[in-house]
């Protein structure tokens, strides 16, 4: 399969980057773009599911940002330490 990237622009659409199929419900393709196209966020488009820059004069806003995930810290190594007792 061919790499595919989906960006959330920030207070847009989805811009999908790369070769893929988009279809609707009954199973028929929309026209292709062999380089990108952009997927309507908003809910305002008139060409909907696709992008008809209706966002930028609505003025919406939306933040999308993917979640930061906090990793634990390295547990420290066990220091074994050992002490040879006279005789």
């Amino acid at each position: 399969m061919a790499d595919v990237k989906i960006t959330v622009k920030p207070n847009g659409p989805y811009r999908v980057e790369g070769v893929v199929d988009l279809v609707d419900p009954a199973g028929n393709n929309f026209p292709k773009s062999e380089v990108a196209f952009s997927l309507c966020r908003c809910g305002h488009s008139n060409t909907k599911p696709l992008c008809d820059k209706s966002h930028a004069r609505l003025g919406f806003q939306a933040e999308a940002t993917a979640p930061v995930v906090e990793t634990a810290p390295e547990p420290a190594s066990e220091v074994t330490t050992t002490t040879k007792l006279e005789e």
